[in-house]
Parts: structure tokens; sequence; C-alpha cells
């Protein structure tokens, strides 16, 4: 993929990342969660284009923080972030799947603080400002 390729997905990201803290403003905390996750996912594949890598049509961050430790082996320290993360992607992308019995396990404003903190400091490691 091309250099424009690459600030593409970080553009993308940047873009998730001010829809997250303009959720945090207004109480969203789905939200905050959802496009925190989103973030991740596309400044991940960011890193993967810079290196030239090709890019998977997956959205789980796990597996493309895999194809990123291959580059660099210090992002590991991500692993459980990226699971943090990626608890958020199905229940709120697809609200019904949510069963009635976890609606109470939804996202709170700890949550969405801990979301967008992980998504800064992993932007800030993968050197995407």
């Amino acid at each position: 993929m091309s250099a424009a390729g690459r600030w593409g997905w970080a553009a993308f990201a940047v873009e998730d990342v001010a829809m997250a803290e303009a959720a945090q403003k207004l109480g969203l905390w789905n939200q905050v969660c959802l496009h925190a996750q989103q973030a991740a996912a596309k400044s991940l594949k960011a890193f993967l284009t810079e290196r030239h890598r090709p890019i998977p049509q997956v959205k789980h961050l796990p597996e493309l923080l895999t194809l990123c430790v291959e580059a660099d082996q210090g992002l590991s320290r991500f692993e459980d972030q990226c699971y943090v993360l990626d608890k958020y992607l199905v229940p709120l992308t697809y609200h019904d799947a949510v069963p009635t019995s976890q609606a109470e396990s939804l996202p709170t404003e700890r949550d969405a603080g801990a979301a967008l903190t992980i998504v800064k400091e992993l932007r800030e490691a993968l050197q995407l400002h």
C-alpha cells in the first residue's frame, strides 16, 4: 500500500479518537469505547502499512497486534489492552447481540476513560500523533 494508504488509516484513526473524545464530553460511554476500539484498529493498520505489511481485513485488535509485534516486539505490552478494547466491538456494534441479562455490563464512565487512555498510549507507541 502507498504512503497515502498509511495516512488514510492514520487520518481515520484520528477521526475516531476525536469522536471518542466528543462522546466522552456528552457522557456517551458506549460510543467512547466503540470509537476507541476502532481508532486502535485503524492505528494498527496504519503501522502495518508503514512497514509495508499486508493489511488483513479484520477488526480484532489482538490479531492485528500480533502482526505489528513481528515488526516491533515492544508493542507486545499492549496485548491485554487490546483484549480490553476488543470486548466492546460486538456488543456495541451489534447491540441486539447483547442479552438483556448483560445490559448492566455495558461500558461505564470509568471504562470509557480507560478505553480512551489505552488508544492514546497505543498511538503514542506506534508514533501516530
